[in-house]
């Protein structure tokens, strides 16, 4: 007798029909733009692909050489999070959202590659490279 609200529940949990949420989130190698001081700020920039059949959000970043890490806006303001649909890329740019590093602790010089931890809601920490190459000029 106590079995059966068991034998009632396995043909819901066999069921073709219910589908499992699927995380498979990528991140390409990325860009920082290069420093000659420290205790100055760059901006990040890398894209998430999102390959698997569930919404996952980037709540957050971790560059080590920097005092913090936050995710802005094209407008400079800081986000809570970024959302990413299944089968879409989040593109962070130098004209979109993007990483603002602070407080660096070291340059970050021309041709060296700057690990990052990028925190998922449902993906968890993915580590990231971002390349150093020349900030554009300024107009």
């Amino acid at each position: 007798m106590k079995l059966r609200p068991l034998l009632l529940a396995l043909p819901l949990l066999a069921s073709p029909g219910l589908a499992f949420a699927e995380i498979d989130v990528t991140l390409d190698h990325g860009s920082v733009w290069q420093t000659k001081k420290v205790n100055v700020r760059t901006e990040g920039f890398i894209q998430i692909h999102n390959k698997g059949n569930a919404v996952d959000v980037l709540t957050g970043a971790n560059c080590s050489i920097a005092g913090s890490t936050e995710l802005v806006g094209a407008d400079g303001k800081d986000l809570d999070s970024l959302t990413i649909q299944p089968g879409q890329t989040l593109t962070l740019s130098a004209d979109g959202p993007h990483l603002l590093m602070r407080h660096l602790s070291y340059t970050v010089d021309y041709g060296s590659i700057l690990p990052c931890s990028f925190t998922f809601q449902e993906a968890g920490d993915l580590l990231g490279y971002l390349n150093a190459t020349p900030a554009p000029a300024k107009k």
